[in-house]
């Protein structure tokens, strides 16, 4: 069985103080009629998981009840022991469905290799965010940071496959150039994505005095929060940055020869690759290590746990994960309301890659 579907979106954009925006990316394809699309992560190139093995893909399927999976990942991850996965808040917050059926693909090179190829799915059984966390795009989804507990241990380098965080904010002012990637899955441009490879595209750090001025409301920008732009390519007339389906996923500071995790991709502007200044905002993780390493002592409470029996609960309920009931819906999430309808038509908004639902069978 095949059907299509929009899925839930996951990267949420606020409305820079410049620029024209579409709000539906299902119905975007480009920035002009005129644009080359390359087939990149904006203005990106292929990237190696054995360069950075700590990357991790967020899927939803049922394989297991029905054979029914999503095609691409819906948010990007990265591990932080074999048993725990950094993710952002807005990609699980207030979805049943997502908290329930989540699997984890660590390292996946070509989401092709989902489900049936080389990729190794892990379920999750716990799901935390940080108690700050406030899903509002007026207030720049401030505190937007999960972590995923899986419900058996994946077979990694617990050494070398792991992230490394970082230990202060010296790349902020105390480097002179600093170097910063971002990798992931996500459109290549807004609602259009041209490879199923893993990208990387290479980020400027920008000050928050300067993202801040670039947002209508970014007086709601926070410390805890880091902006980026991206070159300017004349082939594609846009800027290097993140886009759909890149939320939850990494950039990272090169640190001598590690890569280390200095955010989590957060949102951007409603236009991927956007020229005016900015094209994605991190939440800073050096601010929550704390929280991080008391999620991974088990000294938190999870805000969701997944078990076989909520998982044959729900489909029991709705018939299918392609059904998103009325306990799935919120705003980060499912139908929206006429309100909320009018909240992202005034902030901007990036909705998740139109996906493709499968029913699977063995190759």
């Amino acid at each position: 069985m095949k059907s299509t579907l929009s899925k839930k979106w996951r990267w949420i954009g606020a409305l820079p103080l410049i620029g024209s925006f579409a709000v539906c990316a299902d119905t975007v394809t480009a920035t002009s009629s005129n644009v080359d699309i390359s087939p990149y992560i904006v203005n990106g190139t292929n990237a190696s998981t054995s360069d950075f093995p700590s990357i991790a893909s967020l899927f939803i399927d049922s394989l297991e009840y029905d054979g029914i999976y999503f095609t691409d990942p819906y948010c990007g991850a990265t591990i932080l022991d074999t048993q725990h996965i950094l993710t952002a808040a807005h990609c699980i917050y207030g979805d049943q469905r997502a908290q329930l059926f989540t699997v984890v693909v660590p390292q996946l090179q070509d989401v092709n290799q989902y489900p049936y190829g080389s990729a190794v799915r892990h379920r999750i059984s716990e799901v935390y965010y940080h108690n700050g966390f406030d899903n509002n795009l007026s207030q720049l989804l401030q505190n937007d940071v999960a972590i995923l507990k899986l419900a058996d241990p994946m077979n990694i380098d617990s050494i070398n496959d792991v992230v490394k965080l970082p230990e202060n904010e010296d790349y902020r002012s105390q480097v002179t150039t600093p170097e910063f990637v971002a990798i992931g899955h996500g459109d290549t441009v807004s609602g259009f994505d041209s490879t199923k490879l893993l990208q990387r595209v290479d980020l400027n750090l920008i000050t928050n005095q300067t993202c801040s001025g670039l947002f209508t409301n970014g007086a709601s920008l926070t410390d805890n929060q880091v902006c980026f732009d991206g070159d300017y390519s004349p082939i594609t007339r846009l800027n290097g940055g993140t886009c759909q389906g890149d939320s939850g996923g990494p950039v990272y500071w090169r640190d001598g020869s590690d890569y280390v995790q200095v955010g989590i991709t957060s949102f951007g502007p409603s236009q991927c690759g956007y020229t005016g200044g900015v094209t994605a905002v991190f939440t800073e993780i050096n601010d929550f290590n704390a929280w991080i390493t008391s999620v991974i002592n088990g000294n938190e409470t999870p805000k969701a746990t997944s078990t076989d029996l909520k998982r044959t609960a729900y489909l029991s309920q709705n018939g299918s994960i392609q059904t998103v009931s009325s306990s799935s819906e919120s705003s980060s999430g499912g139908a929206l309301s006429t309100l909320w309808l009018g909240v992202l038509l005034a902030l901007g908004l990036r909705r998740t890659r139109s996906n493709r639902v499968l029913q699977g069978s063995r190759r």
